[in-house]
């Protein structure tokens, strides 16, 4: 089969009988063709000249502007530098990079020009902004001193502030009630009886009616009886750890 690769000995076989040096034949680097990559930028000025004629041409009946003749004139200066400079061209053994580095060093000197032009344009367009503001305002102190003193305008009425507003917790106490004594406190205090509440808390009279589970007045004969137990119990015990000398009770009386 011709596509399959010839077995090693025949391609060593051959490549003895045609020998190392030889002249090259027809297919040689000298014959190759310009690649098309570099082609394009070579003929880019053709191309776009082309172009603009085909797009300006008088079948459709349209008259060159003026940004045109402009074009046409950088079009005529670019053919008469042509014409004094060689295009460029690969040339013989020379690689892709090493003429993609030349045609950038050729074309280096003309962005450099192009950028220089760009900067001093900005640079004039800047002053020429500058100078416009400076006028605009010199005028506006001009036009400033000329005007006469302007009337004065009457000064707004004043409208009453508003009222302060009422506070409802006024007549109430702020503040928790302190217990006024001459005896210090101390951390291991005893209390001698639970406290009692003598007041009920706000809100709490209107609603003792509508709970759930009121109770009689049997259950509260035992419930004071069950307290009265308890504070009995607690005054007994603390007596008989008096007597038998708690820890706590040494400590307060050293104190």
């Amino acid at each position: 089969m011709p596509h399959k690769k010839a077995k090693r000995s025949t391609r060593e076989r051959l490549r003895k009988e045609q020998g190392n040096e030889q002249t090259p034949g027809s297919y040689s680097i000298h014959n190759e063709p310009i690649p098309k990559s570099a082609a394009r930028i070579l003929n880019s000025i053709t191309i776009r000249d082309d172009f603009k004629k085909r797009k300006n041409s008088e079948d459709h009946g349209e008259r060159p502007g003026k940004r045109q003749k402009a074009d046409a004139a950088e079009g005529k200066a670019a053919k008469k530098t042509d014409k004094k400079k060689p295009a460029l061209t690969i040339q013989p053994g020379e690689s892709i990079q090493h003429f993609n580095r030349r045609v950038e060093d050729d074309l280096r000197p003309l962005v450099k020009a192009a950028a220089q032009t760009s900067r001093a344009h900005e640079r004039n367009t800047a002053k020429t902004e500058y100078e416009d503001r400076k006028a605009e305002k010199k005028a506006k102190q001009e036009q400033g001193k000329a005007k006469d003193v302007p009337e004065k305008t009457p000064a707004p009425e004043k409208t009453p502030p508003p009222p302060a507003p009422v506070d409802k917790f006024a007549g109430h106490q702020k503040e928790f009630a302190t217990l006024k004594s001459t005896a210090p406190r101390r951390l291991n205090d005893i209390a001698q009886a639970p406290p009692e509440l003598k007041k009920l808390p706000r809100g709490a009279g209107s609603a003792i009616g509508k709970r759930d589970g009121v109770l009689s007045m049997a259950q509260k004969v035992m419930m004071e009886q069950a307290r009265e137990k308890a504070i009995v119990r607690y005054r007994e015990l603390k007596a008989s750890r008096r007597q038998a000398g708690d820890v706590g009770d040494k400590l307060e009386g050293e104190v």
